[in-house]
């Protein structure tokens, strides 16, 4: 019953966020900052789930230019992760986002960023194409590199796009993991559970090139691996 409740309510504030947004975003269209004030109207869903969130750091680049990626786990997601996001960010996301009715008018006017990942023959060219605008902007990124939520299954294999994006703009990864959802979280207790969060160092592509993009999304998922199970382990004791 309080997780039907919950899903009905959450249902109702992310229609009544994406109306706030889309106001915010009216009057004042591709501001830097419009991400993230945006992201901090959905992160108070987190308090209608009754979730305890423990930010352990901020970003250690502030409001500067960096590829920031992060483990994706369900749609929980768009409730929880915003808090985190710094300044001056903009989000990449998959042009279907586009079709989402209010949402997906919402995203491009917040300056978010589409792109197509269905030809991955021009994988590097369409990140070319972003770096040019990422440069251009002087913004950061934000990219789930898995791809697609991992609903419990872990984190799953990365996609390289960040990776070339990251290389070809010259701008190093910072890492964002979360504590996983699937084993904290309960939205059928009244308090459903505690996520923490945590920024890792940065991981320089000073010198990189095509050739490295495997190879730094490699590094990057092992250092995020090995942070996601030490968070989850953090929490097992408390």
């Amino acid at each position: 019953m309080l997780f039907a409740f919950r899903a009905v309510v959450l249902t109702v504030y992310f229609l009544l966020g994406c109306m706030l947004g889309l106001l915010l975003c009216i009057v004042r269209p591709f501001h830097r900052n419009n991400t993230r004030d945006c992201a901090k109207i959905f992160s108070f869903g987190r308090w209608l789930l009754n979730i305890d969130m423990k930010a352990i750091n901020d970003s250690p680049v502030g409001d500067g230019q960096a590829i920031y990626v992060t483990n994706h786990q369900d749609i929980l997601d768009v409730f929880i992760y915003p808090g985190m996001l710094p300044g001056n960010i903009t989000i990449l996301g998959k042009s279907s986002l586009r079709f989402i009715p209010v949402f997906g008018l919402l995203f491009w006017l917040a300056g978010n960023i589409f792109i197509n990942r269905g030809n991955k023959t021009k994988a590097w060219e369409t990140m070319a194409a972003v770096a040019c605008t990422v440069k251009k902007r002087g913004c950061a990124v934000y990219i789930f590199p898995e791809g697609t939520r991992s609903r419990g299954k872990g984190l799953l294999p990365f996609k390289s796009g960040a990776f070339a994006l990251a290389i070809e703009a010259g701008l190093p990864i910072v890492p964002l993991v979360y504590s996983s959802t699937h084993k904290n979280i309960d939205l059928h207790r009244s308090h459903s559970g505690k996520v923490l969060a945590r920024y890792l160092p940065p991981i320089s592509t000073e010198g990189l090139g095509e050739d490295d993009v495997k190879r730094l999304a490699e590094i990057t998922r092992e250092r995020m691996q090995e942070a996601i199970n030490a968070l989850d382990a953090e929490l097992a004791v408390k």
